[in-house]
């Protein structure tokens, strides 16, 4: 994890102690459910985090601020993933581990969080923001909404940041080609249609352009991410079946299929990395799907051409192409992170304390003034290098499940999402080759991937009737 920006953000939290200090005199509101904090501001927190180092740097210091006596005891979540074996049930030793280690914050992602939430395992956090008039009506548009409907109606829990991708593209290429530039709520389908439109002036590949960049992805990752964003699905609820025998999926496949077939999008083998050449970055790629941090090295790479004095483009960015039928959401918006309260926490307030704080209007401040996180309560962020940060904000997080989170319910092995890969890999070769036409490639791609995962359920159906040691 990058800690790029963190001086900058303790200076400010420095000049913000003052505020933070006033709402310490909020805390632990006679109206409140949960009792007050000791007179002394002693108390302890035990909470599950990615590491010590990274939770003091990420809110151990600034909460400190206010509360400067108060101790904290972080179990890594490392801690956790080493305890359960492959043919463990996650949620199961999960619960088991945290009444072990008697924690009261955990952080969740998503679907440990609607998963966990679910079984009564959280603190609701619903009356307490109501007694203590927490403010909540300055987050992202929809994320409490969506937080409560992961906890089937009640708030167990509150993200600070979450993570969002942008479409970058070369304003420079788009008007030398004479090619419209983007524009928000595109769809995928309009957004390949455009890098259809990027026609190479070089047979080398040193010098091509090509019409959108994948990076490091392979093309099966790359077309995994188009169908997410297009809100097409791999595989049914039950994860029984390849649901991807659709006009949708088809036209999806066909195009990506064209592009690279084309030389209008780089190709990249799974497991490799090698195909950057000609990236975004340097100012041979139209477009760009990315996160955050694209920003900063965008930033810093032409910072560097100015200063050797090399020609440099302008770029812009605008919001990740969409489902037209769900406009508002993404399944590539996610929080970053959600902290929710043990529902048998043993220091139920010094928790409460740390959750509001970790998502309150102060974190919010520092979160939203560097670009290294995306911040939750969306007022508080700002413009970073002159683009409109609209274009990650714009969106909230999709409740349509991943295809990672329907295999992980139904306990087949994420091995099945690297075969994916490697079948379309393959699909797509053979059209590059000249061996398939796209339509083809697609055609036959579906029994492989429908036999892929039936043998990934007989596996795992085997594995189940393994006697337990």
């Amino acid at each position: 994890m990058k800690r790029e920006n963190y001086v900058g953000k303790w200076r400010l939290l420095l000049v913000l102690s003052l505020v933070v200090t006033m709402l310490a005199a909020c805390s632990g509101d006679s109206r409140s459910e949960l009792p007050p904090l000791a007179e002394d501001g002693t108390g302890k927190i035990r909470v599950m985090y990615w590491g010590e180092e990274e939770f003091l740097l990420d809110y151990g210091t600034p909460f400190h601020v206010m509360y400067p006596d108060m101790e904290f005891e972080v179990v890594p979540l490392a801690e956790l993933n080493s305890s359960i074996g492959p043919d463990d049930n996650y949620i199961e030793k999960w619960s088991e581990f945290i009444k072990e280690k008697k924690l009261d914050v955990v952080l969740l992602n998503q679907e440990e969080f609607k998963k966990i939430a679910n079984d009564g395992l959280l603190y609701p956090l619903d009356a307490l923001i109501r007694d203590e008039q927490y403010p909540i009506d300055d987050f992202h548009p929809g994320a409490i909404d969506t937080l409560r409907q992961m906890g089937g109606n009640s708030l167990y829990g509150l993200a600070s940041h979450f993570e969002s991708a942008a479409l970058f593209y070369n304003e420079d290429l788009f008007k030398e080609h004479g090619v419209e530039l983007p524009r928000p709520n595109m769809s995928v389908n309009e957004v390949l249609e455009l890098a259809e439109r990027f026609e190479s002036k070089s047979n080398h590949a040193k010098d091509r352009v090509n019409g959108i960049h994948s990076e490091y992805m392979s093309p099966g990752r790359m077309l995994r991410s188009f169908a997410s964003m297009a809100g097409l699905q791999f595989v049914d609820p039950k994860a029984e079946n390849i649901v991807m025998d659709s006009e949708a999926w088809k036209t999806l496949f066909i195009q990506y299929a064209e592009l690279v077939k084309e030389k209008k999008t780089n190709f990249i083998a799974p497991n490799k990395q090698d195909g950057h050449a000609n990236g975004f970055l340097e100012g041979k790629s139209a477009m760009l799907i990315a996160d955050l941090w694209m920003m900063d090295n965008l930033r810093n790479a032409q910072l560097n051409d100015q200063s050797n004095k090399k020609k440099t483009f302008k770029w812009n960015i605008v919001s990740i192409p969409i489902d037209p039928a769900k406009p508002d959401e993404s399944q590539m918006v996610r929080f970053g992170g959600i902290f929710a309260m043990m529902k048998d926490a043993a220091n139920k307030r010094e928790a409460w304390e740390f959750i509001k704080f970790s998502a309150g209007p102060e974190m919010a401040k520092v979160h939203g003034s560097f670009s290294s996180k995306l911040t939750t309560r969306t007022k508080y962020q700002k413009n970073l290098w002159g683009a409109d940060m609209g274009a990650f904000t714009k969106l909230k997080p999709s409740l349509s499940p991943s295809l990672e989170e329907t295999i992980g319910k139904h306990n087949i092995s994420e091995s099945f999402i690297e075969q994916i890969d490697q079948s379309i890999y393959e699909a797509i070769q053979s059209v590059v080759d000249g061996k398939k036409s796209s339509e083809q490639a697609y055609m036959d791609l579906l029994p492989e991937l429908q036999k892929r995962l039936d043998e990934a359920r007989i596996k795992e159906g085997k594995e189940k009737d393994k006697p337990k040691k």
